[in-house]
């Protein structure tokens, strides 16, 4: 029973604290929604996904979410 309780209280946190497909069309769609390219889209959501565990969580980090657009912005610049 003890194992059982474990095993669901683990499977819900850890999907809790993932981006689900839902997150990521998201994200796109306020990105794309902006007028910036795709390409531009695809980079920051690939960062966003390494640096937050989820959508919701962009919202409390700001500052970062800035850098990483900065960062995409410098990236699609240099090529």
């Amino acid at each position: 029973m003890k194992n059982l309780l474990l095993i669901i209280v683990s499977t819900f946190l850890i999907s809790c604290n993932q981006w689900s497909d839902n997150d990521s069309a998201k994200f796109l769609e306020q990105c794309e929604k902006t007028k910036w390219e795709k390409e531009f889209c695809d980079c920051a959501i690939e960062k966003v996904k390494k640096e937050y565990k989820s959508f919701a969580e962009i919202s409390e980090n700001e500052k970062q979410m800035a850098d990483i657009l900065l960062d995409c912005m410098v990236t699609k610049n240099e090529d």
